[in-house]
């Protein structure tokens, strides 16, 4: 049988591509605050002492590893959804695969020739 639906075959993997890229991205993004935070604790405390609504929650490593928590949720979040959308490209397929062979193996066969 031949490979039908390579457009959609390349775009499912792009999918998978850029959701396992995203979640690359997002975790190196959350080692990335946790240690700027701890490394530039000073600079995040000013910041919390500034906004006095924020309470000074912002400063210090608690701040950094708050802040990386939201960024792996909401991070993960994205990455899950596009390796989902491009599984959903591939069951798609699948199912249009599967359609196709049972009707065909449905249709009667042709008599036999007498020899």
């Amino acid at each position: 049988m031949e490979k039908r639906f390579r457009a959609l075959r390349f775009i499912g993997t792009v999918y998978k591509v850029l959701g396992a890229i995203t979640a690359i991205v997002t975790i190196l993004g959350a080692i990335g605050i946790c240690l700027t935070a701890a490394a530039g604790g000073a600079a995040l405390d000013q910041f919390g002492n500034q906004n006095q609504a924020l309470g000074g929650l912002l400063g210090g490593l608690v701040g950094g590893v708050l802040i990386a928590i939201v960024t792996l949720l909401y991070g993960s979040a994205i990455a899950i959804s596009l390796y989902a959308l491009g599984e959903g490209v591939y069951l798609a397929i699948s199912v249009e695969e599967n359609t196709r062979m049972t009707a065909q193996l449905l249709q009667p066969k042709p008599p036999m020739p007498n020899q």
